[in-house]
């Protein structure tokens, strides 16, 4: 059921509004876009994208983790990650370690391992690239997006009680 009766259109404007070239989420969607493509061009020779070059590192940092906070501590959604995982598994570059409870652990294997041992090389040029294409405002900028991340995570559980679920 709709909210808004739609045989009468919303009120959006006949064209964009002229601030819309400002508006956060589209812009940090511009550049989440343009940074995962820089770095996976970066990576291809290697075959892993940087979002499983992410996950691995994460996984390999925090061996503990359940799905859940590895889910919460890159931003993913639980069903996001868990595709993610299935990835890595069938690869071989994770496998479940023994936990307990129901809560799943993962850890890095040695085909895993190997693979971030081929993917550091790619990492650290695109990094160094970033770097010195963003100059002396580069820690600035890191800055501010961490920010933006914190404001826009503690808005969107203060609005979408979901956000905080724990579905599998």
């Amino acid at each position: 059921m709709y909210l808004h009766d739609m045989s009468d259109p919303l009120p959006w404007p006949d064209t964009l509004p002229a601030d819309m070239p400002s508006c956060y989420a589209r812009s940090a969607l511009m550049v989440s876009r343009s940074l995962v493509r820089a770095y996976n061009a970066a990576l291809r020779e290697v075959g892993l994208p940087i979002t499983q070059v992410s996950l691995l590192v994460a996984i390999r940092r925090h061996p503990t983790a359940t799905l859940t906070s590895l889910a919460e501590g890159l931003a993913l959604e639980r069903t996001t990650l868990l595709r993610n995982m299935r990835q890595l598994e069938t690869t071989g570059f994770v496998e479940p370690a023994p936990s307990r409870g129901r809560a799943r652990h993962y850890r890095v294997t040695e085909a895993g391992e190997a693979a971030l041992a081929r993917a550091y090389p790619a990492w650290v040029r695109m990094q160094r690239t970033l770097q010195e294409a963003l100059g002396p405002d580069g820690e600035t900028t890191l800055a501010a997006l961490r920010h933006l991340r914190q404001v826009a995570g503690a808005l969107a559980a203060a609005t979408d009680p979901s956000a905080d679920e724990d579905t599998p």
